[in-house]
């Protein structure tokens, strides 16, 4: 099973299978409801998504089965990333606001630059080849059904309005099949979110050739320790899927570590 059977089972667009999780988009504009399709479409739309899942389920499969994971579990705290959010949306109209999740792709993508041993491709031939480069993929869901993982090409560079920007384009342009070839085969790092669902915390499954994938939950208000007072701060839930053959529990702590401390500093990210 490989990528190219996975955008075979797409329909032949470049779509590509990813973990089971959804990164949380900002939200889009309100638009009325599409037209029910015929009933002939219906069928034909459902016998794709069942050929999709179906190649998602042998590629994952194959992912548990050849990569040794390993995961890490940590708790970032979000006071400061929040508080600057909403001093800055302050001053916005709504339609240009920031949302949390367009933080935690830029210093997930800040720290992956920072970390090379989660961003690139590992392959039986040739071991592990690191990115220069951060694609950051994001799981997003298709209307009728299944998910796919675009890339956000060359994150870490991107100011977190663009990043926002690009990431409203890619949602909407992946749920109208109008994704291009690079921005599915191009990921070095994928980011998946569930916590637009009330999940606490996501352990995905690498999608190979990538080396790590991290999962975030939802953003909570939970008690927090802090000089010997106990106060109340917002935080979220990030979960590192690394492989076992390219990176440790060292480096990779070091990655979840470095998300932590750039979203200390909202305003440089």
């Amino acid at each position: 099973m490989t990528v190219a059977d996975v955008q075979q089972a797409a329909g032949g667009r470049p779509e590509a299978a990813a973990p089971a999780a959804v990164v949380s988009p900002p939200p889009p504009p309100e638009q009325p409801p599409p037209a029910a399709p015929p009933a002939g479409k219906t069928a034909e739309a459902r016998e794709r998504v069942a050929s999709l899942r179906r190649a998602v389920g042998a590629l994952m499969s194959r992912s548990k089965k050849t990569i040794p994971h390993y995961y890490l579990s940590t708790t970032l705290d979000l006071r400061a990333a929040v508080a600057w959010m909403q001093s800055v949306n302050a001053q916005r109209p709504v339609a240009s606001r920031l949302v949390a999740s367009a933080l935690l792709l830029k210093a997930a993508a800040l720290a992956a630059r920072d970390v090379p041993e989660v961003n690139g491709f590992y392959d039986d031939d040739g071991g592990f080849r690191p990115s220069a480069s951060v694609h950051l993929g994001v799981a997003v869901s298709l209307r009728q059904g299944g998910i796919v993982a675009p890339a956000l090409h060359d994150a870490d560079t991107l100011a977190v309005d663009v990043l926002m920007e690009q990431l409203r384009d890619l949602v909407s342009r992946a749920r109208a099949g109008r994704l291009q070839r690079a921005e599915m085969a191009d990921p070095t790092i994928t980011v998946t979110n569930l916590g637009d669902l009330g999940v606490d915390s996501v352990f995905g499954v690498i999608y190979p050739p990538q080396v790590a994938m991290l999962g975030l939950g939802r953003v909570v208000e939970q008690p927090w320790a802090h000089d010997g007072m106990l106060g109340v701060r917002p935080a979220v839930t990030a979960t590192l899927s690394a492989d076992h053959r390219v990176s440790d529990g060292l480096r990779g702590g070091r990655y979840l570590t470095r998300i932590d401390e750039l979203l200390q500093k909202p305003e440089e990210l």
